[in-house]
Protein backbone atom coordinates (compact mmCIF):
# COMPACT_ATOMS: atom_id res chain seq x y z
CA UNK A 1 0.00 0.00 0.00
CA UNK A 2 1.07 3.25 -0.30
CA UNK A 3 1.01 5.26 2.64
CA UNK A 4 3.39 7.45 4.83
CA UNK A 5 2.31 6.31 7.87
CA UNK A 6 1.97 2.85 9.28
CA UNK A 7 -0.81 1.09 11.05
CA UNK A 8 -0.80 0.29 14.74
CA UNK A 9 -0.64 -3.24 15.42
CA UNK A 10 -3.72 -4.94 17.00
CA UNK A 11 -5.84 -8.39 17.31
CA UNK A 12 -9.12 -8.44 15.56
CA UNK A 13 -11.72 -11.24 16.16
CA UNK A 14 -15.03 -10.45 15.87
CA UNK A 15 -17.29 -9.65 12.11
CA UNK A 16 -19.47 -7.00 11.36
CA UNK A 17 -23.06 -8.81 10.27
CA UNK A 18 -24.65 -5.57 9.70
CA UNK A 19 -25.44 -4.68 5.98
CA UNK A 20 -24.17 -1.27 5.46
CA UNK A 21 -27.14 1.39 4.23
CA UNK A 22 -26.06 1.50 0.48
CA UNK A 23 -27.65 4.88 -1.86
CA UNK A 24 -27.38 4.21 -5.52
CA UNK A 25 -27.27 6.92 -8.59
CA UNK A 26 -27.33 7.14 -11.99
CA UNK A 27 -26.15 9.43 -14.72
CA UNK A 28 -27.17 8.15 -18.16
CA UNK A 29 -25.39 10.57 -20.43
CA UNK A 30 -22.27 10.66 -18.43
CA UNK A 31 -22.44 7.14 -17.68
CA UNK A 32 -21.48 7.41 -13.86
CA UNK A 33 -22.97 5.34 -11.11
CA UNK A 34 -22.40 6.86 -7.55
CA UNK A 35 -22.18 4.46 -4.58
CA UNK A 36 -22.87 5.92 -1.23
CA UNK A 37 -22.27 4.88 2.40
CA UNK A 38 -23.88 6.58 5.32
CA UNK A 39 -25.93 9.30 5.53
CA UNK A 40 -24.47 13.26 4.95
CA UNK A 41 -26.12 14.11 8.57
CA UNK A 42 -22.91 15.62 9.67
CA UNK A 43 -22.45 13.52 12.08
CA UNK A 44 -26.39 13.13 13.81
CA UNK A 45 -26.73 10.03 15.65
CA UNK A 46 -27.90 7.44 15.43
CA UNK A 47 -25.16 5.91 13.50
CA UNK A 48 -25.46 3.86 9.83
CA UNK A 49 -23.78 0.44 9.49
CA UNK A 50 -20.55 -0.29 7.52
CA UNK A 51 -20.12 -3.24 5.21
CA UNK A 52 -16.43 -4.27 4.95
CA UNK A 53 -15.70 -7.55 3.76
CA UNK A 54 -14.92 -10.97 5.48
CA UNK A 55 -10.96 -10.03 3.84
CA UNK A 56 -11.13 -6.52 5.35
CA UNK A 57 -11.92 -7.43 8.92
CA UNK A 58 -9.60 -10.88 8.51
CA UNK A 59 -6.68 -7.65 7.89
CA UNK A 60 -7.71 -5.58 10.76
CA UNK A 61 -8.09 -8.39 13.37
CA UNK A 62 -4.52 -9.05 12.31
CA UNK A 63 -3.22 -5.62 12.67
CA UNK A 64 -5.17 -4.07 15.23
CA UNK A 65 -6.49 -4.70 19.49
CA UNK A 66 -9.50 -3.79 18.74
CA UNK A 67 -12.19 -6.26 16.89
CA UNK A 68 -14.44 -5.23 14.37
CA UNK A 69 -15.30 -1.70 12.25
CA UNK A 70 -16.54 1.91 13.61
CA UNK A 71 -19.97 2.18 12.34
CA UNK A 72 -20.61 5.97 10.76
CA UNK A 73 -20.88 8.68 12.94
CA UNK A 74 -18.87 6.82 15.49
CA UNK A 75 -16.40 9.11 17.23
CA UNK A 76 -15.30 6.47 20.38
CA UNK A 77 -11.34 6.58 19.92
CA UNK A 78 -9.16 3.71 19.33
CA UNK A 79 -11.31 1.70 16.52
CA UNK A 80 -10.75 1.49 12.43
CA UNK A 81 -13.30 2.48 10.03
CA UNK A 82 -13.76 0.13 6.93
CA UNK A 83 -16.14 -0.70 4.26
CA UNK A 84 -15.81 -2.11 0.84
CA UNK A 85 -17.62 -1.21 -2.40
CA UNK A 86 -17.56 -4.04 -4.50
CA UNK A 87 -18.90 -5.48 -8.24
CA UNK A 88 -17.55 -1.92 -9.32
CA UNK A 89 -17.47 -3.36 -12.47
CA UNK A 90 -21.03 -4.76 -12.87
CA UNK A 91 -21.66 -1.54 -16.35
CA UNK A 92 -18.14 -2.07 -17.60
CA UNK A 93 -14.49 -1.93 -17.42
CA UNK A 94 -13.68 1.80 -15.34
CA UNK A 95 -12.43 4.56 -16.90
CA UNK A 96 -12.48 7.03 -13.81
CA UNK A 97 -13.72 7.35 -10.10
CA UNK A 98 -13.71 9.51 -7.46
CA UNK A 99 -14.46 8.84 -3.94
CA UNK A 100 -15.87 11.85 -1.42
CA UNK A 101 -15.97 11.09 1.99
CA UNK A 102 -16.59 13.36 5.16
CA UNK A 103 -14.25 12.91 8.08
CA UNK A 104 -13.77 14.44 11.94
CA UNK A 105 -10.02 14.13 12.17
CA UNK A 106 -9.84 13.47 16.17
CA UNK A 107 -6.39 11.58 16.36
CA UNK A 108 -3.27 13.27 15.96
CA UNK A 109 -1.73 10.51 13.41
CA UNK A 110 -4.73 9.23 11.81
CA UNK A 111 -4.85 8.53 8.37
CA UNK A 112 -6.85 7.04 5.53
CA UNK A 113 -6.59 4.98 2.64
CA UNK A 114 -7.30 2.64 -0.69
CA UNK A 115 -7.16 -1.39 0.45
CA UNK A 116 -7.88 -4.49 -1.84
CA UNK A 117 -7.86 -6.92 0.89
CA UNK A 118 -8.67 -10.65 -0.50
CA UNK A 119 -10.75 -13.32 1.68
CA UNK A 120 -8.03 -14.52 3.78
CA UNK A 121 -7.43 -10.71 5.15
CA UNK A 122 -3.66 -10.66 2.47
CA UNK A 123 -3.55 -7.84 -0.12
CA UNK A 124 -4.46 -8.44 -3.48
CA UNK A 125 -2.94 -5.37 -5.07
CA UNK A 126 -1.11 -2.09 -3.53
CA UNK A 127 -3.31 0.29 -2.34
CA UNK A 128 -2.97 3.85 -1.10
CA UNK A 129 -3.04 6.25 1.74
CA UNK A 130 -2.05 9.22 3.16
CA UNK A 131 -2.67 11.19 6.66
CA UNK A 132 -5.66 13.47 7.46
CA UNK A 133 -3.74 16.35 7.58
CA UNK A 134 -2.05 15.72 4.23
CA UNK A 135 -5.76 15.50 2.89
CA UNK A 136 -6.56 18.74 4.14
CA UNK A 137 -8.26 17.94 7.11
CA UNK A 138 -6.49 19.02 10.32
CA UNK A 139 -6.28 17.83 13.68
CA UNK A 140 -9.34 18.58 15.67
CA UNK A 141 -11.28 19.76 12.21
CA UNK A 142 -14.08 18.34 10.13
CA UNK A 143 -13.55 18.38 6.02
CA UNK A 144 -14.77 16.78 3.03
CA UNK A 145 -12.11 14.76 1.43
CA UNK A 146 -12.43 14.02 -2.53
CA UNK A 147 -9.96 12.11 -4.33
CA UNK A 148 -9.42 11.12 -7.75
CA UNK A 149 -8.82 7.81 -8.28
CA UNK A 150 -6.63 8.08 -11.21
CA UNK A 151 -4.37 10.77 -10.07
CA UNK A 152 -3.82 10.49 -5.93
CA UNK A 153 -1.47 12.19 -4.11
CA UNK A 154 2.10 10.51 -5.13
CA UNK A 155 1.29 10.15 -8.91
CA UNK A 156 -0.95 6.35 -7.72
CA UNK A 157 -3.46 5.98 -10.52
CA UNK A 158 -5.54 3.16 -9.07
CA UNK A 159 -7.82 2.67 -11.94
CA UNK A 160 -6.11 -0.06 -13.44
CA UNK A 161 -6.38 -2.10 -9.94
CA UNK A 162 -9.94 -1.31 -9.93
CA UNK A 163 -10.47 -2.67 -13.17
CA UNK A 164 -8.58 -5.56 -12.10
CA UNK A 165 -10.13 -6.43 -8.78
CA UNK A 166 -13.52 -4.94 -9.20
CA UNK A 167 -13.83 -3.63 -5.35
CA UNK A 168 -12.16 -1.40 -3.32
CA UNK A 169 -11.82 -1.26 0.52
CA UNK A 170 -12.18 2.64 1.97
CA UNK A 171 -10.56 2.81 5.76
CA UNK A 172 -9.52 5.63 8.33
CA UNK A 173 -7.32 5.17 11.40
CA UNK A 174 -7.83 5.18 14.34
CA UNK A 175 -9.42 7.45 16.19
CA UNK A 176 -11.47 9.68 13.68
CA UNK A 177 -14.99 9.67 12.60
CA UNK A 178 -16.60 9.32 9.44
CA UNK A 179 -19.93 10.82 8.59
CA UNK A 180 -20.36 9.04 4.53
CA UNK A 181 -18.51 8.21 1.87
CA UNK A 182 -19.44 8.32 -1.48
CA UNK A 183 -17.75 6.79 -4.70
CA UNK A 184 -18.73 7.84 -8.06
CA UNK A 185 -17.29 5.46 -11.21
CA UNK A 186 -17.64 6.33 -14.55
CA UNK A 187 -17.72 3.59 -16.90
CA UNK A 188 -16.05 3.47 -20.21
CA UNK A 189 -17.59 4.67 -23.37
CA UNK A 190 -15.26 2.35 -25.93
CA UNK A 191 -13.96 -1.28 -26.15
CA UNK A 192 -11.34 -1.18 -28.91
CA UNK A 193 -9.87 -4.16 -29.66
CA UNK A 194 -7.63 -6.76 -31.80
CA UNK A 195 -8.28 -10.31 -32.29
CA UNK A 196 -6.25 -12.95 -30.30
CA UNK A 197 -7.21 -15.34 -33.24
CA UNK A 198 -10.14 -15.68 -35.75
CA UNK A 199 -12.82 -17.07 -33.24
CA UNK A 200 -12.11 -13.93 -30.50
CA UNK A 201 -14.20 -10.75 -30.87
CA UNK A 202 -13.54 -9.16 -27.93
CA UNK A 203 -14.40 -10.93 -24.82
CA UNK A 204 -12.09 -12.03 -21.39
CA UNK A 205 -10.57 -14.13 -20.77
CA UNK A 206 -9.78 -15.23 -24.32
CA UNK A 207 -9.97 -18.81 -25.65
CA UNK A 208 -6.26 -20.43 -26.52
CA UNK A 209 -4.49 -20.56 -28.56
CA UNK A 210 -3.74 -16.51 -27.79
CA UNK A 211 -0.32 -16.01 -30.01
CA UNK A 212 -1.89 -16.26 -33.49
CA UNK A 213 -3.73 -13.05 -34.12
CA UNK A 214 -4.79 -12.13 -37.26
CA UNK A 215 -5.19 -8.95 -36.77
CA UNK A 216 -1.30 -8.11 -37.06
CA UNK A 217 0.98 -8.67 -40.16
CA UNK A 218 4.15 -7.76 -41.46
CA UNK A 219 5.13 -6.36 -44.90
CA UNK A 220 8.52 -5.91 -46.51
CA UNK A 221 7.10 -3.11 -49.15
CA UNK A 222 4.08 -1.05 -48.25
CA UNK A 223 0.66 -2.60 -48.76
CA UNK A 224 1.64 -6.14 -49.42
CA UNK A 225 -1.21 -8.81 -49.19
CA UNK A 226 -1.10 -11.14 -46.09
CA UNK A 227 1.83 -11.42 -43.78
CA UNK A 228 5.42 -11.88 -44.51
CA UNK A 229 8.78 -12.52 -42.50
CA UNK A 230 10.67 -9.12 -41.64
CA UNK A 231 13.53 -8.50 -44.06
CA UNK A 232 16.96 -7.30 -42.38
CA UNK A 233 18.44 -4.45 -43.15
CA UNK A 234 15.53 -2.28 -44.93
CA UNK A 235 12.38 -0.55 -43.59
CA UNK A 236 9.76 -3.35 -43.12
CA UNK A 237 5.97 -2.14 -42.12
CA UNK A 238 3.66 -3.58 -39.47
CA UNK A 239 0.26 -3.23 -40.20
CA UNK A 240 -2.31 -3.88 -36.86
CA UNK A 241 -5.78 -3.71 -36.99
CA UNK A 242 -8.23 -2.04 -34.38
CA UNK A 243 -11.47 -2.53 -33.71
CA UNK A 244 -14.01 0.34 -31.98
CA UNK A 245 -16.87 -1.86 -31.17
CA UNK A 246 -16.12 -4.26 -28.18
CA UNK A 247 -18.33 -5.90 -26.11
CA UNK A 248 -17.47 -4.30 -22.98
CA UNK A 249 -18.73 -0.66 -23.84
CA UNK A 250 -21.76 0.76 -25.91
CA UNK A 251 -20.80 1.14 -29.41
CA UNK A 252 -21.17 4.87 -30.72
CA UNK A 253 -18.46 6.77 -29.30
CA UNK A 254 -15.13 7.60 -30.83
CA UNK A 255 -11.58 6.61 -29.06
CA UNK A 256 -8.56 8.01 -29.01
CA UNK A 257 -5.21 6.44 -28.17
CA UNK A 258 -1.71 5.36 -28.82
CA UNK A 259 -1.02 2.26 -30.36
CA UNK A 260 2.48 0.93 -29.50
CA UNK A 261 4.28 -2.33 -31.68
CA UNK A 262 7.13 -4.13 -29.71
CA UNK A 263 8.84 -6.91 -30.72
CA UNK A 264 10.55 -10.35 -29.33
CA UNK A 265 12.80 -13.69 -30.56
CA UNK A 266 10.57 -16.36 -32.27
CA UNK A 267 9.71 -19.15 -29.32
CA UNK A 268 6.79 -19.76 -26.56
CA UNK A 269 6.84 -18.13 -23.55
CA UNK A 270 7.66 -14.16 -23.08
CA UNK A 271 7.92 -12.10 -19.90
CA UNK A 272 6.76 -8.39 -20.12
CA UNK A 273 8.04 -6.07 -20.56
CA UNK A 274 12.28 -7.17 -20.38
CA UNK A 275 11.50 -9.66 -23.12
CA UNK A 276 10.14 -6.83 -25.37
CA UNK A 277 11.15 -4.52 -27.50
CA UNK A 278 9.69 -1.25 -29.13
CA UNK A 279 9.71 -1.13 -32.90
CA UNK A 280 7.28 2.67 -32.83
CA UNK A 281 4.18 3.84 -31.92
CA UNK A 282 1.71 6.05 -33.53
CA UNK A 283 -1.19 7.93 -32.03
CA UNK A 284 -4.42 7.01 -33.92
CA UNK A 285 -8.06 7.80 -33.69
CA UNK A 286 -11.02 5.31 -34.76
CA UNK A 287 -14.93 6.42 -35.59
CA UNK A 288 -17.44 4.62 -33.44
CA UNK A 289 -18.01 1.27 -34.61
CA UNK A 290 -15.25 1.12 -37.11
CA UNK A 291 -12.60 -1.38 -38.02
CA UNK A 292 -9.62 0.19 -39.19
CA UNK A 293 -5.79 -1.25 -40.07
CA UNK A 294 -3.11 1.27 -39.01
CA UNK A 295 0.73 1.25 -40.12
CA UNK A 296 4.08 1.12 -37.90
CA UNK A 297 6.91 1.26 -39.90
CA UNK A 298 10.07 -1.02 -38.44
CA UNK A 299 13.22 0.69 -38.99
CA UNK A 300 15.22 -1.36 -37.08
CA UNK A 301 15.29 -4.95 -37.58
CA UNK A 302 18.05 -6.34 -35.27
CA UNK A 303 19.28 -9.12 -37.21
CA UNK A 304 18.35 -12.03 -39.90
CA UNK A 305 15.67 -13.90 -38.27
CA UNK A 306 11.84 -14.62 -37.09
CA UNK A 307 10.24 -12.31 -34.43
CA UNK A 308 7.20 -12.31 -32.64
CA UNK A 309 5.07 -9.05 -32.33
CA UNK A 310 2.77 -7.42 -29.73
CA UNK A 311 0.46 -5.04 -29.88
CA UNK A 312 -1.04 -2.62 -27.17
CA UNK A 313 -4.03 -0.07 -27.70
CA UNK A 314 -3.22 2.46 -24.70
CA UNK A 315 -6.23 4.73 -24.12
CA UNK A 316 -7.12 6.66 -21.27
CA UNK A 317 -10.92 5.89 -22.73
CA UNK A 318 -10.18 1.90 -22.43
CA UNK A 319 -7.79 0.90 -19.74
CA UNK A 320 -6.05 -2.48 -19.07
CA UNK A 321 -8.84 -5.02 -17.48
CA UNK A 322 -5.58 -6.64 -15.89
CA UNK A 323 -2.78 -4.17 -14.51
CA UNK A 324 0.31 -5.56 -16.80
CA UNK A 325 3.03 -6.05 -13.67
CA UNK A 326 6.94 -6.12 -13.93
CA UNK A 327 7.61 -8.74 -14.40
CA UNK A 328 4.83 -10.40 -15.88
CA UNK A 329 3.69 -13.38 -18.38
CA UNK A 330 2.68 -12.22 -21.53
CA UNK A 331 0.17 -14.79 -22.28
CA UNK A 332 -1.69 -13.96 -19.20
CA UNK A 333 -1.74 -10.39 -19.92
CA UNK A 334 -3.03 -10.98 -23.45
CA UNK A 335 -5.42 -13.57 -22.33
CA UNK A 336 -7.23 -11.09 -19.78
CA UNK A 337 -6.71 -7.72 -21.78
CA UNK A 338 -8.28 -7.53 -25.32
CA UNK A 339 -5.94 -4.10 -25.27
CA UNK A 340 -3.52 -6.58 -26.24
CA UNK A 341 -2.36 -9.06 -29.36
CA UNK A 342 0.02 -10.94 -29.68
CA UNK A 343 1.25 -12.72 -32.91
CA UNK A 344 3.66 -15.15 -33.50
CA UNK A 345 3.66 -16.74 -37.34
CA UNK A 346 6.57 -17.50 -39.58
CA UNK A 347 6.23 -18.02 -43.24
CA UNK A 348 8.08 -21.06 -44.62
CA UNK A 349 8.57 -21.54 -48.38
CA UNK A 350 9.61 -25.08 -49.25
CA UNK A 351 10.49 -26.07 -52.86
CA UNK A 352 12.45 -28.35 -54.68
CA UNK A 353 15.15 -25.18 -55.05
CA UNK A 354 14.85 -24.64 -51.05
CA UNK A 355 13.89 -28.18 -49.39
CA UNK A 356 14.76 -27.11 -46.06
CA UNK A 357 14.68 -24.27 -43.49
CA UNK A 358 15.98 -24.04 -40.29
CA UNK A 359 14.59 -22.25 -37.36
CA UNK A 360 15.29 -20.64 -33.57
CA UNK A 361 12.54 -21.59 -30.77
CA UNK A 362 13.24 -19.88 -27.64
CA UNK A 363 11.57 -21.97 -24.45
CA UNK A 364 11.70 -19.36 -21.86
CA UNK A 365 11.67 -20.10 -18.01
CA UNK A 366 8.34 -17.96 -16.38
CA UNK A 367 9.73 -18.47 -13.00
CA UNK A 368 12.51 -16.19 -11.64
CA UNK A 369 13.98 -18.14 -9.38
CA UNK A 370 13.61 -21.60 -9.81
CA UNK A 371 13.77 -24.31 -12.27
CA UNK A 372 10.67 -25.00 -13.91
CA UNK A 373 9.34 -28.11 -16.09
CA UNK A 374 8.00 -27.48 -19.38
CA UNK A 375 6.56 -29.48 -22.13
CA UNK A 376 7.24 -28.93 -26.01
CA UNK A 377 4.09 -29.60 -28.11
CA UNK A 378 3.73 -30.36 -32.01
CA UNK A 379 0.45 -29.31 -32.81
CA UNK A 380 -1.17 -29.58 -36.02
CA UNK A 381 -3.89 -27.18 -36.29
CA UNK A 382 -7.25 -26.94 -38.03
CA UNK A 383 -7.08 -30.14 -39.46
CA UNK A 384 -9.90 -31.21 -41.52
CA UNK A 385 -9.35 -34.51 -43.52
CA UNK A 386 -6.28 -33.05 -45.46
CA UNK A 387 -2.90 -34.43 -45.00
CA UNK A 388 -0.03 -33.30 -42.39
CA UNK A 389 2.69 -31.35 -43.03
CA UNK A 390 4.41 -34.11 -41.62
CA UNK A 391 2.54 -36.96 -44.11
CA UNK A 392 4.90 -34.83 -46.61
CA UNK A 393 7.88 -33.69 -45.06
CA UNK A 394 10.23 -34.04 -42.04
CA UNK A 395 10.14 -32.02 -38.74
CA UNK A 396 13.58 -32.67 -36.51
CA UNK A 397 13.76 -30.67 -33.56
CA UNK A 398 17.50 -29.96 -31.62
CA UNK A 399 17.48 -29.76 -28.13
CA UNK A 400 20.50 -27.25 -26.60
CA UNK A 401 23.09 -29.41 -24.24
CA UNK A 402 21.89 -28.51 -21.08
CA UNK A 403 17.73 -29.65 -21.91
CA UNK A 404 19.21 -32.73 -23.55
CA UNK A 405 21.48 -33.75 -20.28
CA UNK A 406 18.31 -33.10 -17.93
CA UNK A 407 15.59 -34.51 -19.90
CA UNK A 408 14.70 -38.08 -19.68
CA UNK A 409 13.32 -38.76 -23.21
CA UNK A 410 9.63 -38.51 -22.10
CA UNK A 411 6.51 -37.71 -24.11
CA UNK A 412 5.33 -39.07 -27.76
CA UNK A 413 5.08 -38.82 -30.67
CA UNK A 414 8.94 -38.81 -31.83
CA UNK A 415 12.16 -40.76 -32.15
CA UNK A 416 15.18 -39.90 -31.32
CA UNK A 417 17.54 -39.64 -34.44
CA UNK A 418 21.15 -38.48 -33.36
CA UNK A 419 22.64 -36.60 -30.53
CA UNK A 420 20.30 -33.53 -29.45
CA UNK A 421 18.02 -34.63 -31.73
CA UNK A 422 14.38 -35.93 -32.28
CA UNK A 423 12.51 -36.53 -35.26
CA UNK A 424 8.24 -35.94 -34.95
CA UNK A 425 7.18 -39.19 -36.46
CA UNK A 426 3.16 -38.92 -35.80
CA UNK A 427 1.36 -37.07 -38.43
CA UNK A 428 -0.87 -35.70 -35.78
CA UNK A 429 1.64 -33.83 -33.59
CA UNK A 430 3.87 -34.82 -30.69
CA UNK A 431 4.89 -34.04 -26.99
CA UNK A 432 8.16 -33.57 -25.44
CA UNK A 433 7.33 -33.93 -21.67
CA UNK A 434 9.91 -33.43 -18.65
CA UNK A 435 12.07 -30.54 -19.91
CA UNK A 436 13.44 -28.76 -16.74
CA UNK A 437 13.91 -25.31 -17.88
CA UNK A 438 17.23 -22.95 -16.00
CA UNK A 439 15.62 -20.20 -13.28
CA UNK A 440 14.74 -17.21 -15.53
CA UNK A 441 16.28 -19.15 -17.96
CA UNK A 442 15.93 -19.07 -21.95
CA UNK A 443 16.55 -21.99 -24.08
CA UNK A 444 17.01 -22.40 -27.89
CA UNK A 445 15.43 -25.47 -29.34
CA UNK A 446 16.77 -25.86 -33.52
CA UNK A 447 13.79 -26.36 -35.51
CA UNK A 448 14.13 -27.98 -39.00
CA UNK A 449 11.67 -28.25 -41.47
CA UNK A 450 12.61 -30.45 -45.01
CA UNK A 451 11.11 -32.08 -47.77
CA UNK A 452 12.82 -34.40 -50.93
CA UNK A 453 14.46 -32.31 -53.00
CA UNK A 454 12.32 -34.38 -55.51
CA UNK A 455 9.06 -33.59 -54.36
CA UNK A 456 5.96 -32.54 -56.71
CA UNK A 457 2.99 -32.29 -54.76
CA UNK A 458 2.06 -28.62 -53.70
CA UNK A 459 -0.02 -27.70 -50.86
CA UNK A 460 -0.14 -25.25 -47.96
CA UNK A 461 0.31 -26.14 -44.37
CA UNK A 462 0.26 -25.03 -40.59
CA UNK A 463 2.20 -26.51 -37.57
CA UNK A 464 2.26 -25.75 -34.17
CA UNK A 465 5.57 -25.14 -32.05
CA UNK A 466 4.03 -24.70 -28.39
CA UNK A 467 5.74 -24.30 -24.96
CA UNK A 468 3.94 -25.50 -21.94
CA UNK A 469 5.35 -24.43 -18.57
CA UNK A 470 4.90 -23.49 -14.75
CA UNK A 471 4.58 -19.53 -14.41
CA UNK A 472 4.31 -17.40 -11.10
CA UNK A 473 0.74 -17.92 -11.49
CA UNK A 474 0.52 -21.84 -11.41
CA UNK A 475 3.62 -22.29 -9.78
CA UNK A 476 2.83 -25.63 -9.98
CA UNK A 477 0.84 -26.19 -13.03
CA UNK A 478 2.64 -26.62 -16.44
CA UNK A 479 0.18 -24.71 -19.12
CA UNK A 480 0.29 -23.36 -22.20
CA UNK A 481 2.39 -20.38 -22.14
CA UNK A 482 3.14 -19.84 -25.96
CA UNK A 483 3.86 -20.70 -29.20
CA UNK A 484 4.91 -20.42 -32.70
CA UNK A 485 2.37 -21.14 -36.25
CA UNK A 486 4.81 -22.17 -38.80
CA UNK A 487 2.48 -21.44 -42.24
CA UNK A 488 4.32 -23.98 -44.89
CA UNK A 489 3.67 -23.57 -48.67
CA UNK A 490 5.07 -26.50 -50.39
CA UNK A 491 5.49 -25.82 -54.55
CA UNK A 492 7.43 -24.60 -57.21
CA UNK A 493 7.26 -21.19 -56.47
CA UNK A 494 10.33 -18.51 -55.85
CA UNK A 495 11.59 -17.80 -52.60
CA UNK A 496 10.16 -14.73 -51.84
CA UNK A 497 8.80 -14.46 -48.21
CA UNK A 498 10.81 -16.76 -45.89
CA UNK A 499 14.33 -15.04 -46.17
Amino acid sequence: MHHRQSHPRTTFSSAITLLALVAFTWSGTAQAQTFTQGIADNFVAPTEPVSPSSGMLSYITSVYSVPGSRPFDDASSDRWFATTFTNLRRNGPICGATLRMTVRNLGSNDSMGFMFMGPMGTPLATGWGDSLPNLGVAFGATGTITLNLAALPGAVNLIPTLNAQGFVDVIVQDDSAVDFVSLTVTQCRVDVYSKDNASDFGNSPTVDPIWVSPDIRVCQTAGCVGHQNPEFGQTNFVYVTLRNNGPLAPVGNPASGTLIVYYTGSGGAAMWPMDWATIGSTAVSIPAGATQEFMVPWTGVPAPGHYCLLTRWVSSQDPMTLVELNPSNTLNNTRWNNNLAWKNVNVVNLSPFAPVREYDFRLRNLLRDAQGQAALEVRIPDRTGGPSFLERGQLILTLPQELWARWQRQGTGFEVVGERQVRIVNPNGARLEGLMLDPNGAHHVGVRFAIQATATEQGKFAVDLVQHSASEENPNKVEEAGGVRFDITVGQQTDTLAK
